[in-house]
């Protein structure tokens, strides 16, 4: 069934914005209105850090604003842990929000995104910010020259190492080993590639750990496991206020390793087409939207080549091995 007669219905839903602010999320000027103070309180919950791009008008999109509406109803009941909010992509620039306590869109064609929620989901806030208004946003912002790539990112100095692998082969726990050996996150789990002019971005501050990994770090012993909204358990970690983010948004010289288990600890030197292929095939739910265009960012990336490391056993055994690709990129 064709989504646009609820689009429609959305779109020409009457709503007086009481409350607003713009946000250059990813360099991107987003600007969040709402009914609802609340709203604009978990805005800058979850974005307001990016002000901290406003130290070089350089960086914001030159009339590439986008624009975030929301319109809270009254009432609605408690939708919890179980809470049902599907996200529908019926084609590249449209994303469909859906659910019992909320209705929406994001049209990146539009630069714009409109949904109408329950009081009661953004209450909820976690479901509320990662679900709706995150994932709004995110979508917005990333068409707009803005692509994501699975990798999670350290940095020493100006210099940061992209560390790439599937999903559970430790790119987190290898960047958290990086960071308590002093290195920075820039990222957890994905950058975001940006092609004219070639930028690579992250989002430091918030680290979700397997919990198996206190089995590496004993202060990660009496941190209880927190339930995601996508169902999985993670140690949930906020960098924010430590020294552990990296202290602005955007890598400088760059490089990146794709990680692997089995076998003895070692890096060993890939060249450029290897790693453009490995980077690009095989992409994981929410990163295959992207298939078709990520590649010329890619091989942008990697056009010196990169590394490949076996992990040892122990996470913090990788922290010279990082260092020695780091001490290559500064060379």
């Amino acid at each position: 069934m064709s989504p646009e007669p609820t689009l429609l219905a959305i779109r020409l839903a009457p709503a007086r914005h009481f409350a607003a602010v713009t946000l250059p999320v990813l360099g991107v000027p987003v600007r969040f209105e709402s009914n609802s103070p609340e709203v604009v309180r978990v805005a800058e919950e979850s974005f307001g850090w990016w002000r901290v791009l406003e130290r070089d008008p350089s960086l914001s999109v030159g009339g590439g604003r986008a624009c975030i509406r929301i319109r809270v109803r009254p009432g609605g009941r408690g939708v919890g842990m179980g809470c049902e909010v599907d996200h529908g992509v019926p084609r590249r620039d449209l994303l469909i929000v859906s659910g019992p306590a909320v209705r929406g869109y994001a049209d990146a064609l539009r630069r714009e995104a409109v949904a109408e929620v329950d009081e009661a989901l953004v209450a909820e806030g976690r479901h509320f910010r990662t679900l709706v208004l995150e994932a709004m946003a995110l979508f917005l912002v990333t068409r707009q020259d803005r692509e994501p790539l699975h990798a999670a990112a350290v940095v020493r100095g100006d210099t940061a190492l992209l560390l790439a692998a599937p999903s559970g082969v430790g790119k987190s726990t290898t960047a958290y080993a990086a960071r308590r050996a002093g290195l920075r996150v820039l990222a957890e789990d994905a950058v975001f590639l940006q092609l004219r002019p070639f930028r690579v971005w992250g989002m430091p501050g918030a680290m979700n750990l397997h919990p198996a990994s206190a089995r590496f770090f004993p202060e990660l012993a009496g941190v209880p496991p927190t339930r995601m909204v996508n169902g999985k358990h993670k140690l949930a970690l906020s960098l924010r206020g430590t020294d552990g983010a990296a202290e602005w948004p955007l890598a400088g010289p760059v490089g990146v390793c794709l990680l692997a288990r089995g076998g003895e600890a070692e890096v060993e030197r890939v060249g450029a087409e290897e790693m453009t292929r490995r980077l690009t095939s095989g992409l994981e739910p929410g990163f295959s939207h992207f298939t078709g265009t990520i590649r010329p960012r890619v091989r942008r990336l990697v056009e010196r080549g990169g590394w490949r490391m076996t992990l040892p056993p122990h996470p913090a055994d990788a922290i010279p091995l990082l260092h020695r690709m780091l001490d290559e990129i500064d060379a």
